[in-house]
């Protein structure tokens, strides 16, 4: 890490809360299951009439996270500004409805309206044409990680000077399709739907402006393991670990506490078990996951980033025990083999 990265801004939208850093503590102090996993009605103002008629469902979702996410930073629209998004479906919603509209009626019922959504970028593209954001823009689609992949990839961007201030975290809507046909693919239902951003500015940005710094990533690794497509490694030697301990300068019993993507996917969970029992000492630090209570989705894996800045002040996980104060690690790791470490302090 060339520079120091610091996060100066969140926002949470999922079921239970929707805001900016002190809704944060509000979404993750609770240790109780919400009771349903669906974003409800967002709040006035966050999208206004045109925008509610002309983008779908979580291009509305991403738009409302970055307008919360900027407000909480208390950075102003504009050009100096960049995103990047995860998200593991996209608008998969919108571009099944165009696919319906041809092979129901023909080449008459493709909608002009719909095509621009069946683009990965989609949300993206409409996010930052909403803050005027015109520097970088880069989507991920990543089954599990991409959330966390975001962060890292932004904080690789603003660690190597490409960019001031980039928000960075991921976004996922709900499809009945999707979620009725991942359970035949032995995977866990997609059962829950909302985004979390952040902002990450340099250190010497967010001197310059006079911001509240909420944590700093020290250090960020993504790596391939060997897995055949989709399936789970027999390997037990993380490779993101070692690599973003070491860009952090830390050792691995300086780790408190870690946030994991375990989501109920029984081996991939046990692989990341034994790759975290592998980089670090086995059965610690103590580890949590959120996905088990807010759903498995790219905006829960950029949580894990939020969550590790409240958990640092904190002095315990999200919805778990007591840890001791000290630097943390939120890792991910997807079937197929893609690896993602950062470290917080």
């Amino acid at each position: 890490m060339k520079a120091s990265v610091v996060i100066t801004g969140v926002s949470v939208l999922h079921s239970s809360v929707v805001g900016g850093r002190a809704a944060l503590a509000d979404a993750l102090w609770d240790p109780g299951e919400p009771a349903h996993r669906h974003v409800g009605a967002l709040p006035d103002g966050l999208i206004d009439e045109i925008e509610a008629r002309r983008l779908s469902r979580v291009c509305q979702l991403a738009v409302a996270a970055g307008r919360l996410a900027v407000a909480d930073a208390g950075l102003e629209r504009g050009a100096e500004l960049g995103l990047i998004l995860g998200t593991e479906f996209g608008d998969f919603s919108s571009t099944r409805a165009f696919a319906d509209g041809f092979l129901t009626t023909g080449p008459a019922g493709l909608s002009a309206l719909l095509f621009p959504n069946t683009v990965m970028n989609t949300m993206a593209a409409a996010t930052t044409i909403a803050l005027a954001a015109r520097a970088l823009s880069l989507t991920l689609n990543a089954r599990t990680v991409a959330g966390e992949l975001a962060v890292a990839r932004a904080a690789t961007a603003i660690a190597g000077g490409r960019a001031r201030a980039l928000i960075a975290g991921g976004v996922d809507h709900v499809d009945s399709l999707v979620a009725g046909t991942l359970p035949v693919l032995d995977e866990p239902a997609v059962d829950g739907e909302g985004a979390t951003f952040l902002v990450l500015e340099s250190g010497e940005e967010a001197r310059r402006r006079g911001a509240r710094v909420l944590g700093e990533i020290v250090g960020v690794a993504s790596r391939a393991l060997p897995a055949r497509p989709h399936g789970v490694g027999r390997a037990a030697a993380a490779r993101a670990i070692p690599a973003a301990l070491e860009a952090a300068g830390l050792r691995p019993n300086a780790i408190a506490w870690v946030y994991d993507s375990a989501s109920g996917d029984s081996a991939r969970d046990a692989w990341q078990a034994r790759l975290l029992d592998g980089a670090l000492a086995p059965g610690a630090p103590p580890r949590a996951s959120l996905r088990p209570r807010l759903g498995a989705h790219a905006g829960v894996g950029a949580l894990g980033v939020a969550a590790g800045v409240w958990t640092m002040g904190a002095g315990r996980l999200a919805g778990g025990g007591a840890v001791r104060l000290g630097p943390g690690l939120v890792h991910g790791v997807a079937r197929g083999g893609t690896e993602v470490a950062l470290v917080i302090r």
